[in-house]
């Protein structure tokens, strides 16, 4: 019989997105056929749906230096902008392949705000706001959050700022597989592994790096 997962340890693992759920698979696709019919809603419950995980992959992909000029939300809010006109004849066979296309832009926009950000030299009071916005709670002033949901958001925080600091092949085995939930023989063929069986490797090497920096970070909770 297998060991039992530690709490710390499940803890870190439930702080990943995942795959969609089973009961949920075929949402997405059909909310794109309703968008591409010019339904308004089904357009906005289509950003709603994906907007929490396009959060958390642009945060790590920025990186703690990066995240002092650009602000994540304006980010993602650029994506689903830029997506409006590839949405029209998008063509997907799956829930997941929908949300990897996302991150797929939202990467380009990543690398020309971060181009265009470098080459104007905005003031540091402007880089400091923009830090203090990316870093806020969104708590009302007043309102005191629960310990268990100020605890989960600060193993989020903990684990995303943990996968941003991964070397390149790592990070992005964590992002397709615990955020887009991608498959094994995507992940094998992305980042150009022979066999699923080495793709599991490496991401089982990238979790073991992230159980350690994390741990780390949380002064040993993790």
């Amino acid at each position: 019989m297998a060991a039992p997962m530690s709490p710390a340890k499940l803890s870190l693992e439930e702080s990943c997105p995942g795959a969609l759920p089973p009961a949920d698979l075929g949402l997405s696709r059909a909310l794109l056929a309703r968008a591409q019919d010019g339904d308004t809603q089904a357009l906005n419950e289509l950003f709603a749906r994906y907007y929490e995980r396009l959060r958390r992959i642009v945060r790590i992909r920025l990186g703690q230096e990066a995240r002092r000029l650009v602000d994540s939300g304006d980010i993602v809010q650029e994506t689903f902008h830029a997506a409006l006109a590839g949405l029209v004849d998008l063509r997907v066979s799956d829930d997941g392949e929908l949300l990897r296309w996302f991150a797929r832009v939202a990467e380009n926009r990543i690398r020309d705000e971060i181009d265009r950000q470098r080459a104007q030299k905005r003031a540091a009071e402007r880089e400091k706001a923009l830090e203090v916005a990316t870093e806020k709670s969104g708590l009302a002033d007043g309102v005191t959050e629960p310990p268990d949901a100020a605890y989960k958001r600060e193993v989020r925080e903990v684990l995303d700022l943990a996968i941003a600091g991964l070397p390149e092949e790592y990070r992005e085995a964590v992002l397709l597989r615990d955020f887009c939930g991608a498959d094994w023989e995507h992940i094998a063929r992305r980042l150009g592994r022979e066999s699923v069986h080495a793709a599991q490797q490496l991401h089982q090497r990238a979790w073991i790096k992230l159980r350690r920096a994390a741990s780390e970070r949380l002064g040993g909770g993790a």
